[in-house]
């Protein structure tokens, strides 16, 4: 019986140049539930295989693709497709696969996959099924059905689209799963951690700590609230669920024991929405006595964060955090982003972190269909009086699902070109990381001369700390600045990693 099953983490794409690599944590994931369930998962991180000579990216990829299949036979090939831009990739290199071995099953998932399950069946024959949303236990039930040669049994598995002859069957999501600590803990001991070893000169680090990495921890899944720029419920629902603090920490022990581990950035949307749950990882880092470091990676959710949530992080470790503001206009925040967060909430939270020792950068959006020169004009005076050590301001990217691009669709905003009938393709100029290099949406009252305007204002109050500001360009380490403070849409990030 087959039971090896590749799963396959994508190049990155120009805009990740920069950056070492992704741990390819969702796989990672997916692999523990697999091979709880007796399978033989095989991590394939295409960033780890160099291009080869004559050939293209695409070229060199399928051809380390065959070698693994030809070596492994494999039952199933999964595709995460950590971002939209992956899927005109992942469509080829199903292609070819099918080309030579036309029996392997072919899957994919991640945040692009669910938001268009029905479009991806449809119109691409060499993919099998799509597994929508968290897929622990899709794929473990598809690894199941394939192993028996009974594909019927596809029909009991919730939140998978796939094709019956010729047609498209899209089951509906019964329910999220609700104990996160019923998932296997991630596989780590398939991957080697030396491969995502990166330069972590000029991050924070008052423990003087040997950094090698930054191990991405989620700690719970999903976000109840509903901003209008997040697509993050596309693949984790709107149900807050957490994991237990001793498991959170259980995970980190072993990362820290068996492999040296010292940092680790919690990845959750919001992972400060349970005041105790925070705080009772901290104190269990404590009681084991963990000599580590960790930030919470997307933020924190300020309303939540009082004197005791920052003492017990202080204490525990936390190095950095992040407050995401997104806008200095009181109407910009909650009444069109959908962000209740009072003015009062933003200083106290900045006020009791750095108190504690924990460095503090801000995280806010421009060029919403509603800003206008004077709403621009708050968020720069907010961040002057806030006087946080760095404030990172983005463009804003309209990621599909999001409210806001369904908006921009519909009034014409877009400055690229979107065929809407055919996103699902995924050939969408959507550049996380150069958004401060480009423009996606015009506002209604506003011209591009303006925006740049403002960009080059923003862009002069990055770095507030002078000590920071000396110590980076002192060690010319200016461009080792956190890149996971580079605020990826949520929308584009499947559970894991960044």
């Amino acid at each position: 019986m087959k039971m090896n099953i590749l799963l396959v983490s994508c190049k990155k794409l120009d805009w990740m140049q920069d950056s070492k690599g992704t741990i390819p944590l969702a796989s990672l994931y997916l692999a523990g539930s697999l091979r709880a369930a007796g399978f033989n998962p095989i991590i394939v991180d295409l960033n780890l295989h160099p291009v080869q000579e004559g050939m293209s990216i695409d070229e060199s990829d399928f051809q380390v693709l065959q070698k693994y299949i030809h070596e492994t036979d494999p039952l199933m090939v999964g595709f995460n497709c950590f971002v939209s831009q992956h899927f005109p990739f992942i469509m080829k290199a199903s292609d070819h696969i099918k080309s030579y071995n036309s029996k392997v099953h072919i899957t994919t998932g991640g945040s692009h996959p669910s938001l268009f399950p029905s479009e991806i069946i449809q119109n691409c024959p060499s993919i099998d099924s799509v597994a929508i949303g968290e897929a622990e236990e899709q794929i473990v039930a598809m690894a199941q059905a394939l192993a028996a040669d009974d594909t019927t049994r596809f029909s009991g598995i919730q939140a998978l689209a796939y094709r019956v002859d010729g047609q498209v069957v899209k089951n509906p999501r019964v329910n999220y799963i609700s104990d996160l600590d019923s998932i296997p803990q991630a596989a780590w001991d398939l991957i080697n951690l030396e491969d995502y070893y990166a330069d972590h000169t000029g991050w924070h680090n008052p423990k003087n700590l040997e950094i090698k990495v930054s191990i991405p921890i989620p700690t719970s899944r999903s976000c109840p609230f509903s901003c209008n720029f997040c697509a993050c419920h596309a693949t984790m629902g709107r149900m807050f669920r957490r994991r237990s603090p001793k498991k959170v920490v259980d995970e980190m022990e072993y990362l820290y024991k068996e492999f040296g581990m010292n940092y680790f950035g919690f990845i959750d949307d919001i992972v400060n929405l349970n005041k105790e749950h925070l705080i009772g990882i901290c104190d269990e880092i404590l009681a084991r006595k963990m000599d580590i470091q960790f930030e919470p990676t997307c933020g924190l959710y300020l309303a939540r964060v009082d004197e005791d949530i920052a003492v017990a992080m202080a204490r525990a470790g936390c190095t950095f955090a992040r407050l995401p503001i997104e806008s200095g206009s009181d109407y910009m925040r909650t009444k069109i982003i959908g962000k209740k967060l009072p003015r009062e909430n933003i200083f106290y939270a900045k006020k009791v972190l750095k108190d504690n020792g924990i460095r503090v950068s801000t995280m806010s959006i421009m060029g919403f269909p509603e800003d206008t020169p004077e709403t621009l004009q708050e968020t720069y005076d907010l961040l002057l009086e806030l006087n946080a050590d760095l404030n990172y301001v983005f463009n804003l990217i309209p990621m599909p699902g999001s409210r806001v691009f369904d908006q921009a669709l519909e009034e014409n905003l877009l400055l690229s070109h979107f065929d809407a009938t055919n996103l699902w393709r995924g050939d969408v100029e959507l550049d996380p990381v150069q958004s401060e290099q480009q423009y996606h949406l015009k506002p209604r009252n506003m011209t591009l001369d303006e925006l740049d305007v403002f960009r080059e204002k923003f862009n002069k109050i990055r770095i507030m700390n002078p000590e920071l500001r000396e110590q980076l360009f002192k060690e010319n380490s200016i461009k080792n600045l956190p890149s996971h403070a580079l605020k990826m849409q949520e929308g584009m990030l499947i559970q894991a990693g960044r």
